[in-house]
C-alpha cells in the first residue's frame, strides 16, 4: 500500500500569510495563519520566522512529521524574480527532507488555482494593485500585462482609486475640479482640518499603498450615492482594467478559438459591485469571446496546495 502523500500550500501577502496542510486526496488536515511575508516590505528574518513557524505548526496541527512532507508551494506576493526564490528557498529548504518538492510561485498563480482549477485562461487581479496574467495550457504559453507597482503603474486598483480621490480633493480646492462629497469625508477620514493636511499623510509614514488603497471605499460609497467625480473615477479606472485584459487575451488567444474564461479576483471587482459591473460592460463592448468568472468564496490558499499536488502529479508522470 502505497504512503500517503502530504502538501502544504502558502499564500503569503503583504498583511498576513495563510497556511494549508491536505493530503492526496485533497482533504484538509490543518490551516494557520500568520503575519506578513512579503520579503520586499518587512525583514529577511521576520519572513524566514513566519515560515518556519507555519509549516512546523501546521504538521504539529495534522500530526504530520515535517520530514514526511512530500511537497510545498509557496504562492508569494511580488515573487518574480529568480533572487526572490532563492531566498525563500533559502528560508524552508534547511528543515525539510531531500524529498520534499519546493515551488514558489507568485501569488496570481496560486489564485488562479482556485478561481480557474487549471491554468488556462485569464485572471486579472484588483485589489491593492493590479495585474493580469494569462496562460495557455495547450500552447504551452504565459503572459501578463501590468504589475509595475504603485509608483508606475496599478491602474484600476485600489491604490490608484484612493489616489485619485485624494487629487479630486484637491483639485476641487484649487477650483479646477467639481465639488465632491469625498473631500468633506476623506479630511475626516484621514483626520486633518484643512486640505494641505492630506500632505502629510501621503508623504509621511501613514501614506502607506495599503493605506491609500483603503481610501478607495469612499469612492465606491459616494458612486453609490451618485457623487458624480466618484463615479468618473470609477469610469475610468474600470476602462484601465479592461485595458490590462487585452494584451494578454490578444497574445494568447484567438476569437475562433472559442470561449476564454477570465477569473476575476480582489476586493475591489468581488466587493464593489458598481464598479465590477463597469468593468464588466466596458469588457463586454469590446466584442471578444472572454467569460468573466468570479468565485467569491474562492480559497487563495487551498489553490496553492492544489499546485503543490499539480506539481508532484507533473513529477510523477515523468
Amino acid at each position: 500500500m502505497a504512503s500517503p502523500q502530504y502538501v502544504i500550500g502558502v499564500d503569503g501577502g503583504g498583511t498576513k500569510t495563510l497556511g494549508l496542510l491536505m493530503d492526496e486526496q485533497g482533504r484538509e488536515l490543518a490551516r494557520e495563519s500568520f503575519g506578513s511575508s512579503n520579503i520586499h516590505a518587512i525583514p529577511h528574518k521576520e519572513v524566514e520566522t513566519v515560515l518556519r513557524t507555519l509549516v512546523q505548526t501546521l504538521c504539529s496541527r495534522a500530526g504530520v512529521e515535517v520530514a514526511q512532507l512530500d511537497g510545498i508551494c509557496l504562492g508569494m506576493a511580488g515573487c518574480d524574480s529568480p533572487a526572490d526564490r532563492e531566498v525563500l528557498q533559502g528560508f524552508l529548504r534547511p528543515i525539510l527532507s531531500e524529498k520534499t518538492e519546493l515551488t514558489i510561485i507568485n501569488d496570481a498563480i496560486v489564485a488562479a488555482r482556485a478561481v480557474l482549477g487549471r491554468l488556462h485562461g485569464l485572471l486579472l487581479i484588483a485589489g491593492t494593485g493590479s495585474i493580469c496574467f494569462g496562460w495557455n495550457d495547450e500552447k504551452d504559453t504565459q503572459a501578463r500585462c501590468g504589475g509595475w507597482g504603485h509608483l508606475l503603474a496599478d491602474e484600476g486598483s485600489g491604490y490608484m482609486i484612493g489616489m485619485e480621490a485624494l487629487r479630486a480633493v484637491l483639485r476641487s480646492v484649487d477650483g479646477r475640479g467639481p465639488k465632491t462629497v469625498l473631500a468633506d469625508r476623506l479630511l475626516a477620514h484621514l483626520e486633518v482640518a484643512e486640505p494641505r493636511g492630506i500632505l502629510q499623510i501621503v508623504y509621511g509614514p501613514k501614506g502607506t499603498k495599503a493605506y491609500i488603497a483603503g481610501l478607495s471605499r469612499f469612492v465606491m460609497e459616494a458612486d453609490e450615492e451618485g457623487d458624480v467625480v466618484a463615479g468618473r473615477i470609477l469610469d475610468t479606472q474600470a476602462a484601465e482594467l479592461v485595458r490590462l485584459v487585452l494584451p494578454v487575451y490578444e497574445k494568447l488567444f484567438r476569437p475562433e478559438e472559442g470561449e476564454t474564461r477570465l477569473g476575476i479576483w480582489g476586493g475591489n471587482l468581488v466587493h464593489a459591485g458598481n464598479y465590477r459591473r463597469r468593468f464588466l460592460d466596458d469588457l463586454a463592448e469590446c466584442g471578444l469571446p472572454i467569460k468573466p468568472v468570479m468565485a467569491p468564496d474562492a480559497d487563495a490558499v487551498f489553490g496553492a496546495a492544489r499546485h503543490a499536488l499539480s506539481v508532484l502529479e507533473s513529477r510523477q508522470r515523468c
